[in-house]
């Protein structure tokens, strides 16, 4: 019987003691900083308002009211949408005031430390109402609403297939998608891009019930539906219609080839002789839309 509560009693002393180091090893690694877990990264998006690269200070606002300011870590990232660095890992030096961007960032009792800044792009994708590549200048419009944009010096314009344009192959009717910022406030577009691809022959047929129109190349003939908000073109106009269209025209037809169906959004003139693509034709590798879509 001695021998039974003498081994009951080793028992409790044992339990007891490895329940005390167990809290001892909580109450140490919760007073050790080192040991204790870091705390998830918390997030920001705003525009930037202020940035000092070598103070190391961001200050970005979410809105009019709103507004952090962030140190700058030592291995901070940038993941920014327009620089000259490969896979656009950019630099303090690449943040400028009118960016929206998110920051990811350690708060430390109220110092905010910033690890990651990730640009995120402002789009605004719409018909190409006027442009003045002189003051540069882009009025875009989409159905019940136009947006004016500043074009800053070293926009990139890029055409169809992914090709180096300029402002001067932009044209009135142009279907486009511009990423832009907004400093001091104002819209600047940092990217202009043409989406669409292109193809050049004569109108065959149109069907005016059904918002189709077909037209013939020497490889072959395309078929198009019309979109809803499809630009024409007449007489350097933009507010044209289908029935304006006359069979046997030579016209330009921008197009998205959508699951097996082309969609037009522009259709216009073809290049005329003048055209720098004038001893091309719409079979010709290099001329846009080349090969067209099947």
């Amino acid at each position: 019987m001695n021998h039974r509560n003498n081994m009951n009693t080793a028992k409790v002393r044992y339990g007891t003691t490895v329940l005390a180091a167990a809290l001892t090893t909580v109450f140490r690694a919760s007073a050790d900083p080192a040991a204790a877990p870091a705390k998830p990264d918390r997030s920001y998006t705003g525009t930037v308002i202020a940035v000092d690269p070598k103070d190391r200070r961001l200050d970005v606002s979410e809105w009019a009211l709103s507004k952090k300011s962030f140190n700058l870590s030592d291995n901070c990232t940038y993941a920014m949408l327009f620089t000259t660095v490969a896979n656009n890992h950019g630099t303090a030096n690449d943040l400028r005031p009118g960016e929206k961007v998110t920051v990811s960032y350690q708060d430390s009792h109220g110092v905010l430390i910033a690890d990651r800044i990730e640009q995120q792009p402002m789009r605004f994708e719409g018909m190409v109402a006027v442009i003045d590549p002189t003051k540069h200048t882009l009025t875009l419009h989409r159905r019940g609403l136009d947006k004016d944009l500043a074009i800053a010096d070293s926009c990139v314009v890029v055409l169809r297939q992914e090709k180096p344009g300029t402002l001067a192959d932009l044209h009135p009717g142009d279907h486009v998608t511009a990423m832009y910022e907004t400093p001091n406030g104002k819209p600047t577009a940092r990217e202009i891009a043409q989406t669409s691809m292109a193809f050049a022959g004569t109108l065959t047929a149109i069907d005016l019930d059904e918002k189709t129109v077909k037209a013939r190349a020497v490889f072959g003939t395309m078929k198009f539906n019309v979109a809803d908000d499809c630009t024409v073109v007449v007489n350097g106009r933009t507010d044209g219609k289908l029935s304006d269209l006359k069979p046997n025209e030579q016209l330009l037809f921008n197009y998205d080839p959508i699951n097996g169906i082309n969609v037009v959004n522009r259709i216009g003139p073809a290049p005329d002789k003048t055209h720098p693509q004038s001893n091309m034709t719409a079979s010709s590798p290099g001329y846009p839309g080349y090969p067209p879509a099947q």
